[in-house]
């Protein structure tokens, strides 16, 4: 069964309720990936509400050119993350961010912003801010930290709680996110919202794009589009092809994604081997990094998220949105994001996973009945123009709430 998020007033699609709002977000690195495409579908939708938003980035990198086609004013201020791979670091951290932290207060005086916005939840300096100036917080959470990526937070996780709860606002891109970082008992102010991936008119685009390729001849294609890395399960999704391929030798895996960095290099270069050791590199692609993965989508029948420790899982909503129906892992926001049976299919192993794969190549009108469900739940809920209604409905609470403090 579909949870549901906690109400959020979600404003009018029409007049502009937010206009003159000064809203300067904060993100955490400068990548067009997951978190900072999700930052740049919020920015578009509260556009139409009439919400100015103002972006600071740690660094220079890809999104600030994304951010000055839109014409959003952007800065570059240098600022250290709370959370680390090694669990030590942290005072250093700290003080370096007290330093930094007055360019990035005046700043935020320049813009005149009217509230503070962080993108993600691996770093404090938006919250120190806030509360320097008086000014609105609202915290966005968009990752596990230690299931996902192994970063440990300085404070430990007891503190880490405490200091998120001094948020005006938080918001989780699902429930098991908010089950994690929240606790048992998530206060009043915590908020799931899902990511948005596509406007309306996008996502009947690419219904008729998927129409349009129903009659093609090709073999069934099974794709997984991410970064490569070892928590994104590219061996896993090659292991199991190839344990498939003696039942359905007719089959193809794409494997849509560049390497960031050596490690991650390295374990590209890993899963090359592996599909030449398993005899199955002439049916195994990689296309690496593509800058708009709907060609991945439509180029394949099934999508694959192989991913254990999914705080939502942005390719999950992409490939619904292409009308394909996924395979995940049956974990965090992956199982919140996949109806088993009706949008897609959950695996727990390598066996279940390969029985889910030769059930739709098998029966591949099956994979498009369950690829259409999952298109209409998509729509409804990972539109910009719902995602933006519920975070600009947030905003308007938070401004209410907070009125009677002094401005800066």
């Amino acid at each position: 069964m579909e949870l549901k998020s906690p109400p959020i007033r979600k404003e009018p699609h029409g007049p502009e309720p937010l206009a003159g709002l000064r809203v300067a977000f904060i993100t955490h690195y400068t990548e067009l990936y997951g978190a900072n495409l999700s930052l740049l579908n919020l920015l578009d939708g509260l556009s139409r509400y009439g919400v100015t938003s103002h972006v600071i980035c740690p660094e220079g990198g890809d999104l600030l050119g994304a951010l000055a086609d839109r014409g959003v004013p952007t800065a570059v201020v240098p600022f250290e993350w709370w959370v680390s791979l090694h669990r030590s670091g942290g005072t250093g951290r700290l003080f370096q961010n007290v330093r930094r932290l007055r360019p990035l207060v005046t700043r935020l005086v320049d813009w005149g912003a009217d509230l503070v916005y962080s993108n993600s939840s691996v770093f404090a300096i938006g919250a120190l801010a806030a509360a320097e100036l008086g000014l609105p917080h609202v915290w966005h959470a968009r990752e596990f930290g230690r299931r996902d990526y192994d970063l440990w937070p300085d404070l430990g996780l007891r503190l880490s709680r405490l200091v998120l709860r001094t948020a005006d606002a938080t918001v989780f891109v699902s429930h098991a996110l908010q089950r994690a970082l929240a606790g048992k008992n998530p206060p009043a102010n915590s908020h799931v919202v899902y990511n948005g991936v596509a406007w309306e008119a996008d996502f009947d685009r690419l219904r008729r794009a998927a129409d349009a390729l129903r009659n093609r001849s090709q073999p069934f294609t099974f794709v997984l589009v991410g970064r490569f890395r070892q928590s994104k399960g590219q061996a896993v999704a090659i292991r199991a092809f190839a344990e498939l391929t003696a039942q359905r030798p007719g089959v193809r895996l794409l494997l849509v994604g560049g390497a960031g960095g050596t490690g991650d290099q390295g374990y590209m270069d890993g899963c090359v081997a592996l599909a030449a050791e398993l005899g199955v590199q002439d049916r195994v692609e990689f296309w690496g990094y593509v800058p708009d993965p709907e060609r991945a989508f439509l180029a394949a029948d099934v999508a694959l998220m192989c991913s254990r420790s999914e705080a939502m899982g942005r390719v999950t909503a992409e490939a619904m949105s292409a009308c394909r129906p996924v395979i995940g892992f049956d974990a965090g926001g992956t199982s919140e994001l996949i109806d088993h049976g009706r949008t897609g299919l959950l695996y727990r192993d390598q066996a279940s996973l390969v029985e889910c794969m030769a059930r739709y190549a098998a029966d591949p009108g099956l994979a498009a009945r369950h690829g259409e469900a999952g298109w209409a739940v998509a729509r409804e809920r990972h539109s910009v123009e719902s995602y933006a209604a519920q975070i600009a409905g947030l905003l308007r609470g938070v401004i209410g709430r907070r009125s009677g403090a002094p401005r800066p």
